[in-house]
């Protein structure tokens, strides 16, 4: 008979020793996982997801300790298990995929090599089998198994995350734990990751413990879910029916802050307050302070777990008023008054309608490249092209979104509008001046005009700086302020970015905040200066969901009252939706679509658009989005693909795109990738854009074999291609076709595609 339950954990708890006593990270925790089930941990910082998932490896730090609870795995119980016992069920029985795919590899050791030293701590196999076995792994991750000899830098991030989970699986455990293992990735390469991991769970029956904050990721990938707060649980059940219909205000509250991408634009709504100090957790519910609707009850006796349907429990002492808390919880004024209680103002930011104004920024043919090393022997003329001759606008009062993969140039572009790039050729025009190449005092007083809000503010605020030093440094370099006067401004700018009372944060260090405050002394520390436009980096990347909203909503409402415009870079499109007037979006230094962004993204003219959409993951349980197997990787932004940048990725790309030789050493590469015979087809030697492919069976059984690598890839690729006899050999040429250039298809709307036609024809 089948086991039903792989993983049990029944009120497990985990402290932590610090000098002021234990912190109970995690207090209590029951959930189970069944054979090839996936199960969602989701929850804000400092829950105690990643505790409970480092629990079951006993892979805590030296001053955790687990006092209570059991783990059992497989019908034993892995608490007790010390030293050697421990080490056999690491990655044999139970594997890990860790945040950081980088820091999981060791730089000096090359990939293979590491997957073959796990194996052999396990299992005996001798090296040529086990590397065998690594291709194998390295095919189903989708990855060429000659990569297997490469360092980790030599591997992109989306690469690396794959081989790690090639790793993970390489002795076939019947659970694997993956923390938050697409947060540093962008959306494209995220869902490639999450589809490819969702195939290989299925087809090898392995269960799934899936450790994020992001509930779009918990929805398309997870069959089941449990929400932590606290060190505890506060509703478990099917993913869909958990955040369809929550039971827990906490779930209310997530669920409400999270922007969609599909459904009906709506005002987000962020949750109030941060989580329980849990060196002295409350005698109550742990959510009791932040919730909307918590009584005397609520903080003085904690809330049991309440079946509130099949196979659905919710720590709540009042589920039978689930439908009156949904209806309160979903409108802004029931969490206005949590802000109050906790001296917390929330900012309600109200769609409107975008209003024309005054240009700020004009940019015309901006160039930015990075000359390459040459190594040891001496220079190398080859450049990295990070941006390459984009044009765009910012109106007054306008955010700007500038979405795009990893690698496309977004943050490139948003350094240097603010100066914090050299430019190597173009014009940035702010109020009639061209600041591409100002100096000394001319940029310091440029720089009082634009400010740059950085992707994480712990890197960007100094540890030794008081806030009130941080938020004043602004108004001290640039002369405008000093004594009470500067203190006032320092005080309105922080109360502005929803910091309130500031008396309470001027004298605080940056450590002693939590990441949402943190990321909120940062804009007031942009808005000091009450600057023209800012350049927001990520701004919301690295922030939990719960606290993610209130800076969005801040950013439109610095828009509305300030007419500050904003440069919104991000791979997020979501929030891109939600925050954004226009967007420009960019691919290998280019910018390929630009328009109002409903249009953008109702319309999503040009196929990378289509892309960037397909891959966004969608939070609403009622979306069921295809899973995107494989779109490719971005190509080398030193060597540039001919024609269309984005032709080698792109379904619809015409015998005019710019098809060349590569194309077709990567059709190679897949049937390669798949072990489909290619016996008559040699190793295929590049002459720029043509290629020469040696026949060793005949030109005539190349041929053949080569129309059916090639009626893998779209059919004008083989239409492109010019086929003729070389020898004993057959060559392959291609015309060279210019990028296309953006073409205007209505008013404010303009789509770098062959596709559609010129402006004016």
């Amino acid at each position: 008979m089948a086991q039903k339950t792989l993983l049990d954990v029944r009120d497990l708890a985990i402290h932590y020793r610090t000098g002021a006593g234990p912190v109970q990270a995690v207090d209590g925790i029951d959930f189970t996982i069944a054979p090839g089930e996936a199960l969602g941990l989701v929850g804000e910082s400092g829950c105690g997801k990643t505790t409970a998932a480092k629990a079951m490896l006993k892979l805590l730090p030296p001053n955790g300790e687990i006092p209570r609870g059991a783990i059992d795995f497989a019908g034993r119980d892995l608490v007790p298990l010390q030293g050697e016992d421990m080490r056999r069920v690491r990655w044999k029985e139970i594997a890990w995929i860790s945040q950081a795919a980088m820091n999981a590899l060791d730089p000096v050791y090359r990939v293979g090599d590491q997957i073959l030293e796990a194996m052999q701590a396990h299992i005996q196999i001798d090296k040529a089998t086990g590397w065998a076995q690594a291709e194998d792994l390295f095919r189903a991750v989708g990855l060429d198994p000659s990569r297997l000899r490469a360092y980790p830098h030599e591997m992109s991030g989306g690469m690396k995350q794959r081989a790690v989970i090639a790793m993970a699986m390489a002795l076939q455990p019947q659970l694997l734990i993956a923390d938050e293992p697409t947060t540093a990735l962008d959306v494209v390469t995220q869902a490639q990751i999450l589809s490819r991991l969702a195939r290989l769970r299925r087809e090898r029956g392995m269960a799934l413990l899936f450790i994020t904050h992001d509930i779009s990721v918990v929805v398309q990938t997870c069959d089941r879910v449990a929400v932590m707060y606290g060190g505890k649980i506060m509703e478990t059940g099917p993913v869909r029916q958990v955040f369809g219909q929550p039971f827990h205000p906490y779930t209310m509250g997530l669920t409400n802050a999270f922007p969609t991408l599909e459904g009906a634009q709506r005002e987000l709504i962020s949750i109030p307050g941060t989580p329980p100090n849990l060196l002295n957790p409350p005698a109550g519910c742990r959510f009791a302070e932040r919730c909307p609707f918590a009584t005397d009850r609520c903080r003085a006796e904690e809330p049991a777990q309440h079946p509130v349907g099949d196979g659905r429990f919710a720590a709540c002492h009042y589920p039978d008023r689930v439908e009156e808390f949904r209806r309160t919880a979903a409108t802004n004024d029931a969490w206005v008054e949590v802000g109050r209680r906790l001296n917390e103002e929330l900012v309600a930011a109200p769609l409107r309608e975008r209003r024309e104004g005054a240009e700020v920024l004009k940019v015309e043919g901006l160039v930015k490249h990075f000359p390459v090393a040459g190594g040891f022997f001496g220079g190398s003329d080859d450049k990295v092209h990070a941006v390459d001759g984009i044009d765009l606008d910012l109106q007054a009062g306008e955010i700007l979104g500038l979405a795009g993969e990893s690698g496309s140039g977004k943050t490139t572009t948003g350094e240097m509008l603010v100066r914090l790039q050299e430019p190597t050729d173009g014009r940035i025009l702010s109020e009639g001046e061209d600041i591409a190449h100002l100096k000394k005092g001319d940029l310091k007083a440029f720089r009082r005009r634009a400010q740059m809000m950085f992707q994480d503010p712990y890197q960007t605020l100094n540890p030794r700086f008081t806030i009130q030093d941080i938020v004043g440094e602004p108004l001290t370099i640039h002369g405008l302020a000093r004594g009470a006067d500067k203190r006032a401004r320092v005080v309105q700018a922080l109360e502005r970015a929803g910091l309130k009372p500031a008396a309470t944060y001027m004298e605080r260090f940056p450590h002693e905040l939590s990441g949402g405050q943190r990321q909120r002394v940062a804009i007031a520390r942009a808005i000091v200066l009450e600057p023209r436009f800012i350049v927001a980096d990520e701004p919301v990347s690295m922030l939990d969901v719960s606290i993610r909203a209130g800076v969005l909503n801040l950013m439109r409402h610095f828009r509305d009252e300030m007419g500050i415009s904003f440069v919104y870079v991000s791979h997020d499109l979501p929030t891109i939706r939600y925050v954004a007037d226009r967007t420009a979006i960019m691919y290998l230094g280019e910018i390929v679509e630009v328009g109002p962004t409903e249009k953008v993204i109702a319309e999503r003219k040009h196929p990378y658009t289509q892309l960037l959409l397909d891959a966004s993951p969608e939070p609403d349980p009622s979306v069921e989005k295809p899973p995107l197997e494989s779109a490719g990787e971005i190509p080398s932004a030193v060597d540039l693909p001919n024609g269309c940048r984005f032709h080698n990725r792109c379904p619809l790309a015409t015998v005019t795109c710019g098809w060349e030789g590569r194309d077709v050493i990567a059709a190679l590469a897949e049937r390669d990738l798949l072990e489909r015979p290619r016996d008559a087809l040699g190793v295929p030697e590049r002459d720029g854009l043509d290629l020469r492919i040696p026949a060793p069976k005949g030109v005539a059984a190349a041929r053949a074999q080569l129309a059916e690598v090639l009626a893998a890839r779209p059919p004008s690729l083989a239409e492109a291609a010019e086929v003729s006899e070389d020898g004993a050999a057959l060559r392959l040429r291609f015309a060279a076709q210019p990028s296309p250039r953006r073409r205007r298809i209505a008013e404010g709307h303009e789509v770098a595609c062959v596709l559609y036609p010129e402006a004016d024809a």
